[in-house]
């Protein structure tokens, strides 16, 4: 059986099967008038559209069209056709698999029609998690049509994609007003219809000691209908919460893309977290305590010109972008009031 799929497989590359002059007369020669004149169980096999428009033909697949495994029943079998004694022959058989696994096309032709883009999703990405009904798994149509062929010579235009951006392509910063997102470092592979976020919140922390947030407070601040499509965004809030969060909490936002071909906004997304800094500004020496030592650090520091990258972030206290003498007054000041 293997070897005869794999001859089959071999010779449907290699010629192409015309509908018309190939398959038509099989039908117009066996199916009598129950399938020709007459739609015997919902099938008139009088010419190609009414054949398609049913749903006994599976294009790239004869094993999973119903047609094929009705042709191929035991004689005695119930639903074998042609009933009775009247059977294809082998060649027939070969040749109507032959022609669905081609694509089931509508006349002969050696193109291959998909989406020509390798930036877009393949049946070798797990898309079975991802809501595309179109095509639930690559091997219920293998290649999907709105996924990327190797094989296609013809672009169907219907290129499919769930690239989000990386985690460090999101920065979130505190403002006066709340904080700030910007994801413009990102460069998605095609114009995108709209950006949705959805921030959800764990103020109390990790409560049931299970070393995980619940975000269980969630809603969108961008919501579907808005069609947004800048790459940064202000989620205005009270700003003395965020600084008042406790050390444990945590704020996620989903960043959701609405690429052009996929049909549900939910299909390309990412998670990223916004969680209070345990560092404090001007501690350089890390002990949870600012005191003479930190100056002598920060001194140290600048006089040197040398900075570790987390002493950087807490010794710009002015937040000027510069750490000169500026800072170790605003320093010394801090540890005096």
């Amino acid at each position: 059986m293997k070897r005869k799929l794999l001859i089959l497989s071999v010779f449907t590359l290699a010629f192409a099967v015309d509908y018309e002059t190939e398959i038509q007369p099989i039908f117009d020669n066996n199916c009598g008038n129950c399938h020709l004149g007459n739609s015997s169980g919902g099938l008139n096999l009088s010419n190609y559209d009414n054949l398609m428009s049913s749903d006994v033909i599976v294009a790239g697949s004869h094993l999973q069209s119903e047609l094929y495994d009705r042709i191929t029943r035991d004689n005695a079998a119930a639903g074998d056709m042609p009933p009775g004694n009247s059977e294809l022959s082998q060649n027939q058989i070969d040749l109507i698999a032959q022609w669905i696994d081609g694509g089931a096309l509508p006349e002969e032709s050696s193109d291959i029609s998909g989406c020509m883009d390798p930036s877009a999703i393949t049946c070798d990405d797990e898309i079975d998690t991802l809501y595309f009904p179109e095509c639930i798994t690559c091997s219920d149509d293998d290649p999907c049509d709105n996924y990327y062929n190797p094989d296609a010579t013809i672009d169907n235009g219907l290129c499919m994609y769930n690239e989000v951006p990386e985690y460090d392509e999101v920065i979130i910063s505190v403002e006066d007003t709340g904080l700030y997102l910007d994801w413009s470092a990102f460069t998605p592979p095609v114009v995108l219809n709209q950006y949705v976020l959805m921030r959800c919140l764990d103020a109390d922390g990790d409560t049931d000691g299970d070393g995980d947030l619940e975000y269980e407070n969630c809603y969108f601040i961008l919501n579907p209908g808005v069609n947004y499509q800048d790459t940064q965004f202000l989620d205005e809030f009270d700003s003395e919460f965020v600084y008042n969060l406790d050390e444990t909490a945590g704020i996620k936002y989903t960043l959701s893309l609405y690429y052009p071909n996929n049909n549900y906004w939910g299909s390309a997304f990412g998670n990223y977290y916004y969680e209070p800094s345990t560092i404090l500004v001007g501690d350089l020496n890390f002990d949870g305590v600012i005191n003479v030592i930190d100056v002598v650090s920060l001194v140290n520091g600048i006089l040197g010109g040398s900075f570790t990258d987390d002493q950087l972030v807490v010794a710009d206290l002015n937040e000027d972008g510069t750490i000169n003498v500026i800072d170790i007054v605003s320093l010394v000041n801090m540890i005096l009031g």
